[in-house]
């Protein structure tokens, strides 16, 4: 332990420090506890004097499964002896090696709130397998100053990356505040201890083990420490309402904002043994909230507040296209590259400003140079905005083309990337292409400026769709084929997870969407041997650097890939288990893995690990499972505070960097290995990384409504209500296009709109949006909906007809509209019954002819064309100029047999049927079966039934007599006109169903 003391009379404290005081050290033990005293004074001039100290380790609890500590400090002097300092370091086995087992299974993270009365820590292994060591202090105790063993501080000191370096905590620290000044940050009031002669105090923790998450809370509850709910997190706009729920074994006495804050807290009553309250924070930045409890005790909560979400992504989206994108005729025109607050100017390699790696701080690549384009090109595909566009155009084609990826043999592209700009130009001194990091963010950049330029026609784009996706693959193919090895990160494209692979599904099905079908299979067999390696080991989770969590996200995506479940609430498990739960603002929900809690707080990781278990809530969770509600809160409260990094001047207030943002936000303040960034009360100047974790954020984006066990009904992102059988939700996320309802287990998506209101039934059998473009007026959405209650959905815009059918039985069920103006209602109505599974999208898909613009796997990716929409690429489609034949076919081949009962098939037309020309209704069609002897045969109709032929959008249905069966077909006859000419053909859907 540590001490600082002074006697009356002296002018300075002096320190007094157990490890230096042996020589009057006595231990003694019975069969419950050991007592270990210092007593007398010690030779070493810096260990224990003028008091006696008395430790008692004794075991307690019900079962002797605890285990206290109590000191009691002795005032032995014959003066008035003042204690300035009483602390405590707490070592764990916390060394981040390289061997993943070891650092999963043996070592321990901790998790700190140091809040007065309230203090508790707890550990728990990286795995996030309980149970958890919980920390709590009896009454009379509490915890308000925590120090740490800086770099070059001795040989306890910080290891970058390995270890953080030895962490204490305090009592008192009167002296310590003052001393470590520059070295630790202070966030509340310090106190001092003063002893009249032969006066005594005593201290105390109890350490316990809980089970779970939930364990812990009742753990703390126990021990008579306030148990926090804060939702929807510890960051949070100004324009929302925190619901904050508190318990504590005395009551609660009150909640009483910051001075000055203009917080408003009001009374909720109580819920399920809690005492609820709404809070609202008009300040942004810093804001604290005070419980008092029980016996005069107090615990300090530390929120930070934001502007609105969207106001503060159309802020950083501005202010990189207008302040961090470099135009210059050197070889780094059109990068983005790191903004500085403190000099309110761009880092460039000719006008840097010193300290770091200059070519990894200014040369435009990496994380730091890369995110920002990849989450520029994201956000456009919500909401495009034009210069947004050209400025992602003129960073490809400046930037990534002309310098990044202008490697050529035999005069073509390889498409390899180089390291980054390093002062030369045309290309860079340092020829290597082997950084794999750097690949993904570029692929990622191209993919999604495919998907703005398919879901934005209007918008101009530099590239074609399918060069943007074509160019995508051919970054990602020189990542698995074109580096030479070895490098020295190893094989990291087959053998490390790196961050942005989230978006390997959505990449392959937009390959095989386009044909591009050699493509897809060359990518899914890079993908497979990734697999391969990855699953062949407990912990895959291993990077350049031994305290990283990026392979989490490519691991949970392979393991959805590929059906690994086990992996996927592994690598859940491991990102819940870094990610605090203490109501404080930059632990709550932040990734707090590298080297601890200490600094490195609110980085990237924290949006890109709300992606990831997110994912997994929507796809593995439910309700009903073990710390469910826990798993939620650390999942939008990561998603809350990965958006506290952009500055609206609660960072820094110069009107300059409106719109900048922070690398990281360092938590013990003060300087650190990176000392060459200036630091903004614990901010970091620099933008570094930041952006690759608002990509993430975007992604991320929803309103998740829950029935949360302690505060009831809630939306995280949004509001709430349940009235006459029905949820109505008001979305806040900033993006406002997709939607959770958990307690139906309905997901809804929407692109190429906004939406303002939702409902949706709580038989999930009813869904109404309001919808809106973008920035207002019409829009032509896509709605996707996974879950709805299986059955035939009529969907309808406002009052009008029918526009179109869905199918949902076992598939997500997608539409497209068209011209909807701004404010209108949509919404799909169940009209029939149930139907079996819909198993064609396990299909493969072969047609007699196709037309270029057109999918043939648009007939399986459970979309539908409304009325009246003529999105080609969404539909399949035979036409051609001449020669068009009586009939097309239409097949479906699976791996495995199928037993089906029904089918629905979604024509889709332009012309009328006899005219001969367009795309016209079909005269008539059939279904066919593939038998064993592979002879086909007509399917048995149901009695009394024929094939129908309706409109675009509606659903032509049969039912017939079931068929096991590996393959099916439609035979489509077309229209003849008088004259002899034949229409041609086109769907936009069709399903089979199992019985």
């Amino acid at each position: 332990m540590v001490f600082s003391v002074r006697k009356a009379g002296e002018a300075s404290p002096r320190p007094a420090v157990t490890g230096l005081s042996d020589d009057i050290r006595t231990v003694t033990s019975d069969p419950s506890s050991v007592t270990v005293t210092y007593a007398g004074s010690a030779a070493n001039a810096a260990g224990i004097r003028d008091f006696r100290l008395t430790q008692v380790y004794k075991l307690a609890g019900t079962s002797g499964d605890q285990l206290s500590w109590t000191f009691t400090l002795t005032n032995t002097s014959g003066a008035q002896l003042e204690v300035l300092d009483v602390g405590f370091p707490l070592p764990m086995n916390s060394w981040w090696a390289k061997d993943q087992s070891a650092i999963y299974e043996q070592n321990v993270g901790r998790h700190s709130f140091v809040a007065k009365d309230g203090s508790y820590l707890y550990w728990q292994r990286p795995n996030g397998e309980a149970p958890y060591l919980v920390m709590t202090p009896q009454a009379g105790t509490s915890l308000e100053f925590k120090n740490k063993a800086r770099y070059n501080e001795g040989p306890f000191a910080e290891n970058d990356p390995a270890w953080e370096g030895l962490v204490e905590y305090y009592v008192h620290s009167a002296n310590a505040v003052v001393a470590r000044k520059a070295q630790a940050a202070q966030y509340l009031p310090a106190t001092s201890l003063t002893l009249a002669p032969g006066e005594s105090k005593t201290y105390g923790f109890t350490f316990a083990w809980a089970g779970s998450y939930q364990g812990l809370r009742d753990v703390l509850f126990a021990a008579g420490v306030p148990d926090v709910i804060s939702l929807p997190g510890m960051v949070v706009p100004t324009a929302s309402k925190v619901t904050l729920a508190v318990r504590a074994a005395g009551g609660i006495t009150s909640i009483t904002g910051q001075s000055g804050k203009n917080i408003t807290v009001t009374s909720q009553g109580t819920r399920n043994g809690y005492s609820l309250y709404q809070l609202t924070f008009a300040s942004l930045g810093a804001n604290s909230v005070t419980i008092a409890y029980g016996q005069g005790r107090t615990s300090v909560l530390q929120y930070w507040a934001t502007e609105p979400i969207d106001k503060v992504i159309n802020a950083r989206t501005t202010f990189l296209t207008t302040k961090q994108q470099a135009k210059t005729t050197r070889g780094y025109d059109g990068a983005y590259l790191q903004w500085d607050m403190a000099r309110q100017k761009l880092i460039t390699w000719d006008d840097y400003p010193g300290g770091g790696w200059k070519e990894w701080m200014a040369g435009g690549s990496d994380d730091l140079g890369l995110g920002p384009a990849a989450f520029l090109a994201r956000k456009n595909v919500d909401d495009p905005v034009g210069s947004e566009i050209a400025s992602v155009d003129y960073f490809l084609q400046r930037f990534i083309l002309g310098y990044l990826q202008s490697r050529t043999e035999n005069g073509a592209r390889t498409w390899q990337v180089y390291r980054w700009f390093d002062g030369r130009d045309g290309s860079p001194n340092d020829q290597g292409v082997w950084r794999a990091y750097n690949y993904t963010h570029i692929a990622n950049t191209y993919f999604h400026m495919y998907e703005v330029a398919t879901a934005w026609p209007g918008q101009r784009t530099a590239f074609s769709a399918r060069e943007y996706l074509t160019m995508c693959f051919r970054t990602l193919e020189a990542m698995y084929t074109k580096i030479p090895l070895p490098t020295p990160i190893g094989d990291a494209a087959h053998d490390l997870g790196l961050m942005g692979e989230g978006t390997y599904p959505e990449i392959l099905a937009a390959l095989r969407y386009e044909g591009l079908t050699g493509e897809a299979s060359a990518l899914q067999g890079y993908l497979d041997r990734k697999r391969d390696a990855l699953f062949a080991q407990k912990y895959p989770f291993a990077s350049e650097a031994s305290i990283d969590t990026t392979g989490f996200e490519t691991n949970y995506t392979l393991a959805s890939m590929y059906g690994n479940s086990a992996l996927a609430t592994k690598v859940q498990n491991a990102s819940l288990a870094c990610r605090g739960l203490q109501p404080l603002w930059y632990f709550y929900g932040s990734d707090n893995r590298h080297m601890g809690e200490s600094w490195w707080n609110l980085g990237y990781e924290t949006h890109l690990g709300a992606w990831q278990q997110q994912e997994y809530l929507t796809t593995y969770a439910t309700p009903t499972d073990a710390d469910y509600a826990d798993a939620v809160r650390s999942t939008y409260g990561a998603y809350f505070a990965g958006w506290a990094n952009i500055n609206s001047g609660q960072i820094e207030a110069a009107s300059a960097n409106y719109g900048a943002a922070s690398w990281q936000f360092q938590s013990e303040k003060g300087p650190s290995n990176y000392d060459h960034i200036p630091n903004l009360d614990g901010w970091w100047a620099w933008s570094g990384e930041c952006d690759l974790g608002f990509w993430g954020g975007v992604r991320t984006a929803a309103v998740a409504v829950v029935n949360d066990p302690v505060v009831g009904l809630y939306a995280y992102g949004g509001e709430v209500s349940l009235a006459s059988g029905t949820y109505t939700v008001v979305p806040s996320d900033g993006v406002r296009q997709r939607l959770f309802v958990a307690p139906s287990g309905v997901l809804v998506s929407l692109s190429r709109a906004k939406y303002s209101r939702a409902q949706l039934s709580t038989g999930a059998d009813r869904l109404t949006l309001m919808v809106s473009g973008p920035r207002g007026g019409t829009s032509s959405p896509v709605l996707s909906v996974k879950g709805l209650a299986a059955g035939v959905y009529d969907v309808t815009v406002g009052t009008g007809a029918v526009v179109a059918q869905l199918t949902s039985a076992g598939r997500p069920v997608s539409v497209a509209l068209r011209d909807v103006a701004a404010g209108a209602t949509i919404t799909l109505a169940r009209t029939g019954s149930g139907l079996g599974r819909d198993v064609s999208g396990s299909a493969s898909v072969q047609t007699s002819f196709t037309a270029a613009w057109n999918r043939s796997a648009a007939l399986n990716d459970g979309s539908v064309l409304a009325a009246g929409i003529d999105e080609q690429v969404r539909l399949w489609g035979s036409y051609r100029p001449t020669g068009r034949p009586a009939s097309e076919t239409l097949t479906y081949t699976w791996a495995q047999a199928v037993t089906l009962t029904s089918s629905r098939l979604t024509f889709w037309s332009d012309a009328a049927q006899g005219s001969g020309d367009g795309v016209a209704l079909p005269q008539e069609w059939r279904l066919e079966y593939r038998d064993s002897a592979g002879t086909w045969r007509p399917v048995q109709l149901a009695t009394g039934t024929t094939y129908p032929v309706n409109p675009s959008g509606r659903a032509s249905a049969v039912s017939f007599t079931a068929v096991s069966t590996t393959s099916v077909r439609v035979v489509l006859s077309a229209s003849r006109s008088t004259g002899g000419a034949y229409s041609a053909l086109g769907a936009s859907e069709w399903s089979m169903h199992t019985a």
